[in-house]
């Protein structure tokens, strides 16, 4: 079968939030551009294809998607995931019914502009881009539908993604919930809404978590959110006082007020979805699990009985894994990365707009610095002061072109407070980097 050759400006590999956001902003700036996007999948919209029914926007719908498409309601809104992929579906019906941009669902990208069909292998598409490969994969978010458990489990054992809940048709003795992050969280209150005893539901915790109260994120309040976050890094005693004085200032919770969590992953919860959690007594706290038997789960700190009546629920794919950082922008290729903790998407936005400035690549790679997403609480004042230095930086370039973008969490403040915002985060930089040295080098202390 011959080899079909395809010539574009830009091959962007993935269709998922983050390709989708950059390709938007090429897209609607530069109207001569054309690209090609290529996904595995047979649909755009990444790991929203993948998830489980019930999931939702963990943050306001006003913040996700791409900057020239309000997403569901916009606003506070907090998009379903067939929303979501609808909204992708649409998104990319625009950019193809334009004829500068074509979609190749089902394939793969195998270095250096060969894409190969998942269902023939002999269908081989080359194609030359012009300016860029973007790879939209690098972040490779996991969902546990796609994943297959990180322990064994032997015969005898019913383990199922959340995906499956929807779908049970008998009432099980007993529910086990594996893992400590949002995943596990939306799983617990789908079956407490669909009637579960909470004493019939076990929460398998390898690591308290840090949580994000959804109320302080929201449009018009980003700011003065970010500030008591400014402010936490300035005034902490120490690593544990950030957190402490955020818990006090109500902008983050913890599950059990009696534990210090040791993870920070951005999840952002209600207090109404804080107050179901809590109805869970039953709450092991023995490490990450290592094999699941027809008798007994193995922890890494010991066992707990299970049996044939327990329906096992795995929710520890990891979702977005901290990997090390590569070059945003190198010799015909950019890597997608976050440059601002825990916003995927309008980062994508941003370095798709710094790819239309007239720079290069040096000057292009010292304006934003790759922000890794965080894992352990530790990370958060690191990843929150890059985000900071991010924004100040792009700002020079691109003042205008930030605060219009939808994306941008600061975009729904006032003008008068955008400004004044941005200068108070100037002017306290200084004093917030001394005392994050300090905080750090006092947790190296620790650790070493």
């Amino acid at each position: 079968m011959p080899i079909t050759q395809i010539e574009t400006d830009y091959l962007i590999v993935g269709a998922g939030a983050m390709s989708m956001a950059f390709a938007d902003v090429i897209f609607h700036e530069q109207p001569q551009a054309k690209m090609v996007i290529v996904d595995r999948r047979h649909r755009p919209g990444g790991h929203w294809t993948d998830a489980y029914p019930y999931v939702a926007l963990h943050q306001p719908a006003a913040f996700y998607g791409v900057n020239s498409m309000q997403l569901g309601q916009g606003g506070t809104d907090l998009a379903s995931g067939p929303e979501i992929v609808a909204y992708y579906h649409l998104l990319m019906k625009r950019f193809t019914d334009s004829g500068r941009v074509q979609f190749l669902p089902m394939t793969e990208h195998h270095g250096d502009g060969r894409i190969v069909s998942t269902v023939d292998g002999g269908q081989v598409i080359d194609v030359k881009a012009r300016r860029r490969i973007v790879d939209g994969g690098f972040m490779n978010v996991e969902v546990p539908a796609v994943c297959p458990p990180k322990f064994v489990v032997e015969a005898g054992v019913t383990l199922v993604p959340p995906n499956a809940l929807p779908r049970v048709a008998n009432a099980w003795q007993r529910y086990v919930v594996a893992g400590g992050g949002k995943t596990a969280i939306d799983a617990i209150v789908f079956l407490l809404d669909a009637g579960v005893d909470p004493e019939r539901i076990r929460w398998i915790v390898p690591n308290d978590a840090w949580l994000w109260l959804r109320d302080k994120v929201q449009p018009g309040l980003a700011l003065a959110e970010f500030m008591r976050h400014l402010d936490s890094l300035i005034q902490a005693k120490n690593l544990d006082d950030v957190f402490l004085q955020l818990e006090r200032s109500g902008s983050l919770c913890r599950v059990d007020p009696e534990r210090l969590p040791t993870k920070w992953r951005c999840a952002t919860v209600s207090k109404e979805e804080v107050a179901a959690l809590r109805r869970i007594r039953n709450v092991v706290r023995m490490g990450r699990i290592r094999r699941i038997t027809a008798q007994q789960i193995e922890l890494d700190g010991g066992s707990i009985p299970t049996d044939a009546g327990t329906l096992h629920v795995d929710c520890t794919a990891n979702g977005l894994a901290r990997k090390p950082p590569q070059a945003l922008f190198a010799p015909g290729k950019i890597t997608l990365q976050s440059i601002f903790m825990c916003q995927q998407v309008f980062s994508a936005a941003i370095l798709a707009r710094m790819e239309l400035l007239d720079l290069d690549d040096t000057a292009r790679n010292a304006m934003c610095e790759v922000v890794p997403h965080p894992e352990y609480k530790r990370d958060h004042p690191a990843c929150m002061m890059a985000s900071f230095r991010n924004l100040l930086n792009a700002n020079r370039h691109m003042p205008w072109w930030l605060r219009r973008s939808r994306l941008n969490l600061m975009h729904h403040e006032s003008l008068y407070r955008y400004v004044t915002g941005a200068a108070t985060l100037y002017r306290r930089m200084p004093a917030a980097t001394e005392s994050v040295d300090r905080i750090l080098a006092g947790v190296a202390n620790e650790a070493g």
